[in-house]
């Protein structure tokens, strides 16, 4: 039986990642850690024996080693980085305009970083035995195509944009140095879904995005890593 460790999980695409693994057939044991938990998670994992609820949060190390020491020596096949943090006026609701520039929120450009960026870092860093003595030995990070250089056209959106092009970065760096260790370690974009985070005028539903990610997950290999892979198998240029 394969295990995955789901962080951001109570809500969104990491609510959906838990609820299509739990219920592919494949006889995945979740590892499913959110900061604060939610009803819909609870209930999930009520109807799925093989969810297993922690808590976590990923911008505090104290935190991250608490769930390592909840966790415990169990290998984990994928560890799947989906926190993230868009800034604390969401995308729909504004948060476009907030992120203007001209009017820079510099304490809350730090958080951004500090989920999106120094998260993913703590969480592989603390994993990565468990991950290196598992079978599949993948970390997967979500990153977006905001973090594409090139694809910026409209400008703005700095904090998460800037944090977005930072993980691929991080996760470019990660699939060479932990090749040595077997590890397949790469940055996946899944697509503008609709969420809380993506809004209701997102391009796909978000079962579409977390369906066509986990896809690419499972036919996961050296080919594949350096750039951000996107949820329908084309790499989104940097």
């Amino acid at each position: 039986m394969a295990t995955i460790l789901i962080t951001g999980a109570n809500r969104g695409l990491g609510l959906e990642f838990v609820r299509q693994y739990a219920q592919s057939g494949e006889n995945w044991t979740i590892l499913a850690a959110s900061r604060s938990g939610s009803a819909e998670l609870e209930a999930l994992a009520a109807e799925n024996a093989n969810i297993r609820l922690f808590t976590v949060d990923v911008s505090d190390s104290a935190s991250v080693a608490a769930l390592s020491e909840a966790v415990g020596d169990q290998p984990i096949d994928v560890l799947l980085n989906n926190a993230g943090y868009f800034g604390h006026v969401p995308f729909p609701d504004g948060g476009v305009e907030h992120q203007a520039f001209g009017d820079t929120d510099y304490d809350n450009w730090a958080e951004v970083f500090n989920v999106n960026v120094f998260g993913p870092m703590r969480m592989t860093e603390v994993f990565v035995d468990r991950v290196a003595a598992s079978e599949q030995k993948k970390v997967v990070t979500l990153s977006s195509m905001l973090g594409s250089s090139e694809l910026n056209t409209i400008g703005g959106i700095y904090a998460y944009r800037s944090s977005k092009a930072a993980i691929a970065n991080v996760m470019k760096g990660m699939s060479v140095d932990l090749a040595k260790r077997g590890i397949l370690a790469v940055a996946m974009h899944p697509g503008w879904a609709k969420t809380d985070m993506g809004g209701d005028n997102a391009e796909i539903e978000a079962e579409e995005g977390v369906a066509g990610v986990i896809k690419q997950i499972a036919i996961l290999d050296e080919s594949k890593l350096g750039g951000i892979l996107a949820y329908d198998g084309s790499v989104l240029p940097y």
